[in-house]
This record gives structure tokens, sequence and C-alpha cells, in this order.
């Protein structure tokens, strides 16, 4: 019998464990655009001069690129846990800067830094913001113009900043929970002296 108990704290233990430090993130699809295409996306207004290749790419096979005459926006709805904050991460290129262009992007339908208006181009330059979600879904958007160029974007990445552990009633729920068990089966085998 002792050792069935110990087999059964040992799970417990681990249980326990795996709870607590199970990390907090972001379902977003596709970030690096590495199926060759939108997969996880969804595009709406100027689809046009928009798409995915290798010379886009940042890092990895592909990356997307954005050339519309008008307004095309790229945006994800994604699992998050609500009032977590995360790290929005992407890396943002504008061949030339020929104008018009813009470009900006948003969180949850709020816009965010950085918003481009008749840009001079520049390389691939890394963009990170801190967001918090406000609910069990969030969605990221980002809008181009660039009739005369193109827009890349690449490895966009939502991260929680810190690992989700149980509020403290869950904890207590769960310890008192294996208690609970650990009881029961001292109070069986002690029945069945």
């Amino acid at each position: 019998m002792k050792w069935n108990q110990r087999v059964f704290g040992a799970c417990a233990a681990a249980t326990m464990f795996a709870v607590m430090t199970t990390a907090a993130h972001a379902d977003l699809t596709n970030g690096g655009f590495e199926s060759g295409d939108f997969t996880g996306w969804t595009q709406t207004g100027d689809t046009t001069f928009s798409g995915v290749g290798a010379f886009a790419a940042r890092t990895g096979s592909y990356g997307a690129f954005f050339g519309p005459l008008t307004t095309d926006t790229l945006s994800q709805t994604f699992a998050t846990i609500p009032n977590t904050s995360y790290t929005v991460s992407f890396s943002l290129s504008l061949v030339d800067g020929s104008q018009p262009n813009s470009f900006s992007w948003s969180w949850n339908g709020v816009t965010q830094s950085p918003t481009l208006s008749n840009a001079a181009g520049f390389g691939y330059s890394d963009f990170t913001a801190s967001v918090l979600s406000t609910g069990a879904l969030s969605t990221i958007s980002f809008a181009f113009v660039d009739p005369e160029s193109f827009w890349y974007l690449d490895n966009v990445s939502v991260v929680a900043n810190v690992a989700a552990v149980p509020e403290p009633p869950v904890t207590a729920l769960l310890a008192a929970g294996i208690s609970l068990l650990v009881g029961v089966a001292k109070r069986r085998k002690d029945s069945r002296r």
C-alpha cells in the first residue's frame, strides 16, 4: 500500500507542477508566413499587389509583401489569456519612399505605434510593443497602402510577458483536492487493518 501512496503522491506533485508552469501564449498562426501563403490570416480591402514570396523574407524562406493602391488589411484573431500582458513583435521594411504610402497596426481595434505615413524607404527593422489582452480572443491587424512600391512584413510574434500561474484560489482548490484524495486513500488503508 505504501507504494500506491508514493505513486499517487508523485503523480499529484507532477500534475501540480505542470499546472503551475504552463506558459501563457497566444495561438498566432503562420507569423513568419512560412506556409508560403496567408494561411491563418484574413486579408480585406485592396488585395492586389500583395502576397507572400521568398524575396520578402527577413528570416526563413518567406515574407509577406504589400503594394496596394488603397488600404489592404491583414488580420488574425487568436486565443489569449484575459488580462495578460503580451509582447507583439514584427519585422517591417519599406522598399522605397515613393509617395503616397502608409502603414499602421492595431491590437483589438486600437491603433498602436508605429504608424507611418509618406515614410522614407528603410530596410527591415524590428518593432515591439506591449499590449494587454482583454478577453479569451484577441485580434492583431496590419494596414498598408503603397501604390508605387512595397511594404515587407515578417516574423509576427505574440508572446506572453510572464508565465501563466494559476490564481491563488485555483492553486488552493487543487491542493485541497489532492489533500482530500490522500486522506481518502489513507482512510481506506486504515479501515482494512
